[in-house]
């Protein structure tokens, strides 16, 4: 496949901008009314009682007769950290991904989106038994040809479970926006560079927390009453939560950093040097080129999970991002 350059668009080439923008500018989601879907309530297999609700589209083909042919894959998306199954880059691949004859999972994390209420816990960056609970589903009920889109906090997930010695049932993946090393990504957010982001994570989490969805032990609530950095939260909430005894525990344990050189998948990793969330931090300390199975595209601009550019013929909806995604998927049917 060939990665055509990444320009931004016109007025949107700011870090921040292509960031933020698909959040102010959503595309429209068809995914629940233009095309059949439904909904999946998963058990998970930790024992805790929590489930996972699951938005599957099936291929085109299986209902409409002027569609595209079934390629037979599915692909199973994740979004990042308190996004959901209707985060912009999840609806514009999935919508583009149904065109081109794929079925399709997005997956919420632990109490996220429609998922909301249905699991004790939150979920944490490391948490590969869920994927690997959702992939074992697909396998057995959907397709035996999977792929894996991760975002963000979910494409360190999806790097740590590709990297782990398990039963994978997947033939490919793709990481967009990795945070390679969450200690030195957690000291960025928590400085006044993050302020604005981190601000807006702790308090989605702090609502989940006081609308009780998430349910903490009462040492856990009081300490959240504390909590002023993502640092706190995770030493004092997340951390404890999972088993961990403090965050760098937590992060040494779970930053795909760690696991990358075990990958023996293919994958692509796509990353923008003005990422104002995720800085790139230790991606040029890997050495990439000892592991073949792994395309890199490492943009000057396009933000976090951004990537927002102008139509043109090659690009005429100017989705770059879903157009890489897809191609590359394509390129190992």
């Amino acid at each position: 496949m060939e990665s055509p350059h990444f320009r931004p668009k016109r007025f949107v080439s700011g870090k921040h901008a292509q960031t933020i923008y698909s959040t102010l500018f959503p595309p429209e989601n068809p995914l629940r009314t233009s095309y059949y879907h439904e909904d999946i309530l998963l058990n998970v297999s930790d024992g805790s009682g929590d489930a996972l609700w699951l938005e599957h589209n099936p291929p085109l083909s299986s209902y409409r007769k002027s569609s595209p042919p079934a390629n037979g894959h599915y692909i199973l998306m994740i979004h990042g950290m308190e996004g959901d199954s209707e985060s912009s880059y999840l609806v514009s691949l999935a919508t583009s991904a149904l065109e081109r004859g794929y079925g399709v999972i997005r997956m919420n994390l632990r109490n996220c989106g429609r998922g909301r209420g249905f699991s004790k816990k939150s979920y944490y960056a490391g948490q590969s038994e869920d994927v690997q609970d959702v992939l074992d589903f697909m396998y057995e009920s959907l397709s035996r040809k999977i792929f894996v889109s991760g975002f963000s906090l979910s494409a360190n997930l999806i790097l740590k479970f590709f990297g782990e010695s398990r039963d994978h049932k997947a033939l490919a993946f793709s990481a967009v926006s990795p945070p390679l090393d969450l200690a030195k990504n957690c000291v960025f957010i928590d400085s006044i560079a993050g302020r604005f982001y981190r601000n807006h994570f702790i308090g989605s989490f702090k609502k989940k927390i006081k609308d009780g969805v998430v349910k903490l032990t009462p040492k856990q609530i009081e300490d959240s009453k504390k909590v002023k950095t993502f640092f706190d939260f995770d030493d004092m909430i997340t951390a404890p939560s999972f088993g961990y005894h403090s965050a760098m525990e937590y992060y040494k344990a779970n930053s795909c950093i760690s696991f990358i050189p075990f990958i023996r998948h293919p994958g692509i990793l796509i990353h923008a040097e003005d990422d104002p969330v995720v800085p790139l931090f230790e991606w040029n300390s890997i050495q990439w080129k000892k592991l073949p199975n792994l395309k890199t595209i490492l943009t000057e601009k396009g933000g976090h999970v951004g990537f927002v550019t102008k139509s043109s013929p090659e690009l005429p909806d100017g989705l770059w991002l879903t157009k890489i995604l897809l191609d590359y998927f394509d390129s190992r049917l």
